[in-house]
């Protein structure tokens, strides 16, 4: 017998293989048991309800397999995902406890990026930062705002008192857009009326933490007034959400 746990982003299902005369051989339950971590697999069974609690997936049935063929087979990770996955609270609280779990370091994680984006968390933040853009981008468009892409390379810095990064390109001087407020201005001034950009923005600030802002994504707004600075304020006031 061999199980399996195969996993959909976060979501986890235990298959379970046994033999079974003329559908599964004990050659086919050798080569499951010996499937790598992290391998694509394609599976086929019925899917079943086990009498006992399974406490290590997310879904509490198990697939009794018949057919399994491995698509892409997994090299030796540098990281299993369930312990990317720990908190640091998780971590010390097992270390009180006695018991001592692997730690993922930050190098680590971004050395192989790719398994790391497999977590739990980094999904959810990912999830979070696409709504709150869908949110931003929604109501606008609900007023009467458009959308624009403003240019990131730049002959001159695009905003006064912010560091600027610098380049040569084909021979000229350039610059990243340290904000789209230039253009942002120009869309009004021909009578766009309202204007938003969700994009990148670069500021070459001089430091060296892991909250260095020199690269985010801005959510940018810009609007005529027509009568008084109010109005900023009635729109401000209209977006904001519970």
């Amino acid at each position: 017998m061999a199980f399996v746990v195969v996993r959909e982003r976060w979501f986890t299902v235990q298959c379970v293989v046994t033999v079974q005369p003329d559908t599964v051989s004990r050659q086919m339950v050798k080569y499951v048991a010996g499937l790598s971590r992290e391998s694509v697999i394609d599976v086929e069974g019925f899917v079943s309800v086990p009498s006992v609690e399974i406490k290590g997936t997310t879904q509490q049935v198990e697939v009794q397999v018949r057919k399994l063929y491995c698509v892409s087979r997994a090299p030796v990770l540098s990281f299993n995902i369930e312990d990317a996955a720990r908190s640091d609270a998780e971590i010390e609280k097992a270390l009180q406890a006695g018991e001592k779990l692997v730690r993922v370091n930050q190098d680590t994680r971004l050395n192989n990026r790719v398994l790391d984006l497999r977590t739990q968390a980094n999904q959810g933040i990912f999830s979070i930062q696409s709504e709150v853009g869908n949110i931003f981008r929604g109501f606008l468009l609900s007023e009467g705002f458009r959308e624009i892409h403003t240019p990131k390379l730049n002959a001159g810095s695009s905003e006064g008192g912010a560091a600027v990064f610098t380049l040569d390109y084909k021979g000229q001087p350039a610059c990243l857009a340290q904000s789209p407020q230039l253009h942002k201005q120009m869309a009004i001034c021909a009578e766009f009326r309202g204007v938003f950009e969700i994009g990148p923005v670069y500021r070459g600030e001089d430091s060296n933490t892991h909250r260095n802002l020199c690269e985010f994504t801005g959510l940018d707004v810009e609007m005529e007034i027509d009568l008084h600075y109010s109005e900023v304020e009635f729109e401000c006031q209209r977006s904001s959400y519970p």
